[in-house]
């Protein structure tokens, strides 16, 4: 069975790639990794905790990581995924609890445990593994893949005209990871912009497909008001999990190409840009896959079927 680990600064998206690793039963998530981003560090703790009950399967370790930024002061979403990430929507405290162990030691910690084995999900700001590659580089050589939600080299940003927002919000950290030599597969936020986009047909069956399809609605509401203020589109982007589904199903790349990228850190005015050397003019060595189109409705067929039903695997304890 394939064994991930999953660093996020878990939010509304965030929480639904979390619900789709935790049922999909081909893989197992040995830890979730916890760095700031989307909020501050302790809520996306939380938010974390809380999609780990609502998957409703097993309960992997859930680790605090960097509370801010490399090198700059922390930027958050709020005005996204509002106050609390998750659509404001008021969830009770979750009753897990975090584990003590600081999650770029449980990065490391993980990656000499399954070495060879481990594959990593980013879906937040790079900075707990930017950490770890700094205070134990021998892991480079430990991590089988990483699968990084970031960036929007092609296309233009989300949070600047040329920046996204997980790489704009520590770009310094995202310019060590693309460097780095670790096998990298980069799934830019302009993906869950087009074919796996949820649209109003989507949000209906999501409503009457189950709770966890009416939690993964809810949880977007202020994404979708954020969406509707700048887009003529109704609905809501989900990068997170297109990246997660990149990971899980590595047949859903339609399209992809390997080249060499960098991360724009030197430049306030283009701070964050994901610099893709898509012609080969710098005649560097590709460092990083880069997705450009995932399988029309493969996406939204793994997404909606993960949360139809319960499955039968609580109880399971790492």
């Amino acid at each position: 069975m394939r064994k991930l680990l999953i660093d996020t600064d878990t939010a509304s998206d965030d929480a639904v790639a979390l619900l789709m690793a935790l049922r999909e039963p081909s893989v197992k998530v040995e830890a979730i990794t916890v760095v700031a981003g989307n909020c501050k560090l302790e809520q996306c703790v939380r938010n974390a905790l809380v999609s780990v009950e609502r998957a409703g399967t097993y309960i992997p370790p859930v680790y605090a990581g960097m509370p801010r930024p490399l090198m700059r002061d922390p930027f958050v979403s709020h005005h996204i995924h509002g106050a609390d990430g998750m659509g404001d929507m008021d969830i009770p405290s979750p009753a897990l609890k975090q584990e003590p162990l600081h999650a770029v030691d449980a990065i490391i910690d993980y990656a000499e445990k399954y070495a060879g084995e481990l594959e990593i999900v980013t879906l937040g700001p790079l900075t707990n593994l930017a950490m770890a590659v700094l205070k134990s580089p021998e892991l480079i050589e430990k991590i089988k893949h990483v699968y990084v939600m970031g960036g929007a080299g092609l296309t233009p940003g989300n949070i600047t005209p040329l920046a996204e927002f997980n790489f704009y919000v520590d770009a310094e950290a995202a310019d060590i990871v693309i460097k780095s030599g670790l096998a990298l597969t980069v799934v830019g936020w302009e993906i869950g912009m087009g074919e796996a986009f949820i649209n109003e047909q989507d949000i209906d069956y999501l409503n009457r497909l189950s709770p966890l399809g009416r939690f993964t609605v809810r949880c977007n509401k202020t994404l979708m008001e954020f969406n509707a203020g700048r887009t003529e589109r109704k609905g809501f982007d989900l990068p997170d999990p297109t990246t997660m589904a990149v990971a899980l199903y590595p047949d859903i790349i339609q399209e992809a190409f390997v080249g060499y990228s960098w991360v724009e850190y030197k430049s306030q005015s283009s701070y964050g840009h994901y610099v893709i050397d898509s012609t080969n003019l710098t005649g560097n060595a590709p460092n990083a896959k880069i997705v450009l189109k995932v399988k029309s409705g493969l996406f939204k067929e793994k997404l909606f079927g993960l949360l139809a039903e319960p499955v039968n695997m609580c109880g399971e304890n790492n």
